[in-house]
């Protein structure tokens, strides 16, 4: 699979700094963000994820290289060669949450198999739902 770059934002309406928080706590992942079925710190800044894709389970490890209010940023250090980061900014009676993620499955079988099963298209689905879903929880009022 070649490498893979998403770029998603959404406008929601609710403050910056309460979407920020929640983002933030890069455990919350697994409410958010389509796909990601569990996600557990393994030291500090280091998190090991499981995510259901179209060639099964992957288990990347991810390590966050930046966290202030406005952005998280992480990269892959096991499974998948990459990065992703949300960034938060104020906006129209509300904020705009960016998303990008850049990356591609490591290993040749595996990239094989991701091209084959359309992976690149099944990942820009995933990260237009993800924030769907964030805007969606943050506008229900359902994390303060």
């Amino acid at each position: 699979m070649s490498r893979v770059c998403v770029r998603v934002e959404r406008h929601v309406l609710v403050p910056a700094a309460r979407v920020s928080s929640y983002v933030l706590d890069f455990e919350n992942a697994r409410e958010w963000m389509v796909g990601v079925e569990n996600i557990r710190r393994t030291a500090e800044d280091a998190y090991r994820l499981a995510i259901e894709t179209p060639i099964g389970r992957l288990e990347p490890a991810a390590t966050i290289v930046e966290a202030r209010p406005e952005l998280i940023r992480w990269v892959y250090t096991e499974t998948v060669d990459g990065d992703g980061q949300v960034e938060v900014l104020d906006h129209d009676s509300g904020c705009l949450v960016r998303y990008r993620g850049d990356f591609r499955v490591r290993g040749r079988l595996l990239g094989r198999a991701a091209r084959l099963a359309g992976m690149e298209g099944f990942v820009r689905r995933q990260g237009e739902r993800s924030l769907e879903r964030l805007k969606h929880l943050m506008e229900a009022g359902r994390y303060a």
